[in-house]
């Protein structure tokens, strides 16, 4: 303790000079240092487009939830489309037995295949 008193005691007027320096130093970049301030008009644009901005992410917002939707009707078409490829496939093996078959088949029952076919 004693050594930090006599190293004070001696340096009192160095640590001084760097104190009064320092607050000097604060005290000229404090002053120099220009404020920046903003012009009415500025503001005003600033605020129209904070909301031009906020509308913006309204809309946004509107136009996924009209995504999602129309995935979700795009979702719905492909099942149909994928329902009606499996009959057309089944429908399809079906009407190939028969064609297969029509040599074996009389007159009347070919007209009748050709009949029940074109007429549904």
């Amino acid at each position: 303790m004693t050594n930090i008193i006599n190293f004070l005691k001696t340096n009192y007027k160095l640590i001084l000079k760097a104190i009064f320096a320092l607050f000097l130093l604060y005290y000229v970049i404090y002053f120099l240092t220009p404020n920046v301030k903003m012009a009415a008009s500025q503001k005003e644009q600033l605020d129209s487009l904070n909301l031009v901005i906020k509308q913006l992410h309204e809309d946004n917002v509107k136009l996924e939830d009209k995504i999602s939707d129309f995935n979700e009707q795009i979702d719905e078409v492909d099942k149909h489309i994928g329902n009606i490829k499996g009959q057309k496939t089944i429908v399809k093996e079906i009407y190939h037995e028969k064609i297969n078959n029509v040599d074996k088949l009389t007159v009347r029952e070919l007209d009748s295949f050709f009949t029940d076919r074109y007429n549904k």
